[in-house]
């Protein structure tokens, strides 16, 4: 009987350790504290006026990288929903905070884009780049960062898509992101 007693102290103590060390804390807020580190990660628009907001759930299909090599720099993000739809851009000559823009001639090698998935292997794209410049009448993108701190970059965009499968276009507006670095 003295073994199943203290069996079972032992056993309570162990479970009120457990438990005291969980709480709220550990849920990764950041109190907002101002530092932006980690948070929610998301890329949402409206698409030709419907809502596009890259997936949270099973998992978070954002992701961002910042690279420099030889004195370039190149900003790329990019959020996926769970149909395989995306919205991507990569801005070449990357130098932080700022107003970026694509399409606007064809030295600019940056470039915005939306695309549905078709099928298994393809997909149906929409973009502003070098080459969209040359078709005329289209607005160029703007990306505007307006944070590149501790591991996140936010900021806001919004283009004039061309397919030129299909030669149609898109409006992208209200885009909006929050993505941690990659690297």
């Amino acid at each position: 009987m003295k073994f199943i007693k203290q069996s079972m102290y032992y056993t309570l103590l162990c479970l009120s350790i457990v438990f005291a060390s969980c709480n709220s804390d550990d849920d990764g807020d950041n109190g907002d504290n101002g530092d932006n580190g980690g948070g929610a990660e998301f890329v949402t628009a409206k698409v030709g006026g419907a809502d596009f907001a890259a997936a949270q759930n099973p998992a978070v299909l954002v992701g961002a990288t910042k690279a420099s090599q030889g004195g370039l720099s190149i900003l790329t993000v990019q959020g996926s929903n769970n149909d395989g739809d995306f919205i991507n851009f990569t801005i070449v000559d990357y130098n932080g905070p700022g107003t970026y823009t694509t399409g606007d001639g064809l030295t600019n090698v940056s470039l915005i884009q939306y695309g549905e998935l078709v099928g298994t292997t393809g997909a149906d794209v929409w973009a502003s780049n070098a080459s969209t410049s040359a078709v005329g009448g289209l607005t160029p993108g703007e990306i505007n960062v307006t944070v590149d701190a501790d591991g996140v970059v936010e900021g806001t965009f919004m283009f004039e898509g061309y397919n030129g499968a299909d030669m149609s276009t898109k409006n992208i507006t209200n885009g909006e992101f929050k993505a941690n670095l990659d690297n």
